[in-house]
């Protein structure tokens, strides 16, 4: 059968630990504990932090885009309120060179405030398309080209199909 076997006393030592020892790893144990608890704490409350600094950022970023885009669409409204003068051409002339002002102004926003390349691709050929086709308008009716729109009839795409497509080039 099975023969007992009897642990001595210096078994019995190795296996328990003695009071200090113990006492020891308890202390490192307990300390170690506490110190990852406060360093989670202070890890969670700094991203806390953090993560309300960027939302109020985004916030502040979001209102400053929508009430460039409103001034914008006020601008383009007011502009685009013409007495009509009995010419077509420059009833027409009067109220398409607003709204694409307009169209410009709310691009520009769009490159201060977006991250969306495809979108800021496209705001860059809305400023271009639109700033050439304001300058073109004027040039039929014989008006003043601003420079940067007389810049832009000459250099960009329009100029180069003939000017009456709407297209824009992606880039």
């Amino acid at each position: 059968m099975h023969e007992k076997v009897i642990p001595t006393e210096s078994d019995i030592c190795r296996c328990v630990p003695n009071d200090r020892q113990y006492a020891i790893k308890k202390t490192f144990m307990s300390g170690a504990l506490a110190l990852l608890v406060v360093a989670y704490s202070a890890l969670a409350s700094a991203q806390t932090v953090a993560d309300k600094a960027a939302q109020s950022d985004t916030q502040t970023a979001e209102a400053s885009f929508m009430a460039e885009n409103q001034a914008a669409m006020s601008k383009m409204m007011k502009g685009m309120t013409v007495k009509p003068a009995g010419n077509v051409d420059a009833d027409f002339t009067a109220m398409m060179i607003p709204h694409h002002q307009g169209a410009v102004e709310m691009a520009k926003a769009e490159l201060h405030y977006g991250h969306n390349k495809k979108l800021r691709r496209i705001a860059r050929n809305i400023i271009a398309g639109q700033t050439q086709q304001i300058g073109m308008m004027k040039a039929a009716l014989g008006q003043p080209l601003s420079q940067a729109a007389s810049s832009a009839a000459q250099s960009g795409p329009l100029a180069q199909e003939g000017g009456g497509s709407e297209r824009n080039p992606a880039r």
